[in-house]
């Protein structure tokens, strides 16, 4: 775990900022951005990847939500469309996103032999949500990096 830990001290972070969208996200100095594809979601604002590596991707979502939901209710209601769209394994738990609590819903999708873990990470502030989805086909490398990535999603004010 320390190797880990030291490995994602030595990321060179780009700081991006989406003031339309009221957050800013960090992403690894060699990502990209891509266009959000709203055939995906209506709700998603932006995507990122290494252009080099296809492995991984982050997409950041911002949707109204109903008054008074926590993130692990949103969590819940989004698990619902993963379903719909072939992903299983679903757990739900506590997660630090923006120096906020939060929810990470985990989920996969299984094909030919290969495992597509998704894990989404929520937090509300002033009933609309914000969710960074990140993607990948190497979940245990990957995951410190997702998590780190969710630490520094920063709200802006005002939304």
């Amino acid at each position: 775990m320390a190797r880990i830990d030291a490995q994602e001290h030595l990321v060179q972070w780009q700081r991006i900022e989406k003031p339309d969208f009221g957050y800013a996200v960090h992403v690894p100095q060699s990502w990209d951005e891509r266009p959000p594809n709203l055939k995906n979601s209506p709700w998603e604002t932006a995507r990122f990847g290494d252009p080099t590596d296809r492995r991984h991707t982050v997409i950041v979502f911002r949707a109204r939500t109903l008054p008074g939901w926590t993130a692990a209710e949103v969590a819940e209601e989004v698990q619902t469309s993963l379903r719909a769209a072939g992903f299983d394994d679903f757990r739900i738990t506590d997660a630090q996103v923006s120096g906020r609590t939060g929810a990470r819903l985990d989920c996969a999708k299984y094909d030919t032999g290969r495992v597509w873990a998704v894990r989404h990470y929520f937090v509300v502030h002033d009933d609309v949500r914000f969710t960074l989805g990140c993607g990948s086909f190497i979940p245990e490398e990957d995951d410190p990096l997702f998590a780190a990535m969710a630490e520094r999603f920063e709200i802006l004010n005002p939304v």
